[in-house]
């Protein structure tokens, strides 16, 4: 809960970071059938919340996602080695999937997570977007948001 409150305090005392986008979404993760967001989905859960106390109308998206995780896959806080995050990254890009890319068409979309380390894990969820295909987001429409701080 204080996470989606920090957020929320951020983006509405930096405006700016959300003037030009058009979709605020959770770094996606992987739920087996059955399992809750909640405990399984840190990301997932924190914008979840933030949605339930947004009084700005930001523009969240969550459910249906913009773009899924149909796997589980090493975990990037786990590489110790440009070698093993370049991997990792790769597993990754591979096991995300955009269900409908028309939903991203032409969007400027920031992605939060809650750790970052080098940007892999970012990096390839904006390459996933990006060739979702004609159309989707440009690597300007691109931004993210990481423990309350945003890059472009």
């Amino acid at each position: 809960m204080i996470f989606a409150r920090i957020i929320l305090g951020h983006l509405y005392t930096h405006p700016e970071l959300v003037d030009e986008v058009d979709a605020i979404i959770p770094m996606p993760a992987y739920l087996g059938p059955q399992q809750a967001r909640k405990g399984n989905d840190h990301t997932g859960y924190v914008i979840e919340r933030a949605i339930l106390e947004d009084d700005e109308d930001l523009p969240f998206v969550l459910d249906p996602p913009l773009i899924e995780k149909t796997r589980a896959t090493p975990r990037m806080r786990d590489t110790t080695s440009l070698i093993e995050r370049q991997i990792a990254a790769h597993e990754l890009y591979a096991a995300l999937h955009v269900p409908d890319p028309a939903r991203v068409r032409g969007r400027r979309v920031m992605v939060y997570d809650d750790v970052f380390t080098a940007g892999s894990s970012l990096n390839a969820v904006a390459m996933r977007l990006k060739a979702s295909g004609p159309g989707g987001p440009t690597g300007d429409h691109i931004g993210g948001i990481v423990g309350g701080e945003g890059y472009g």
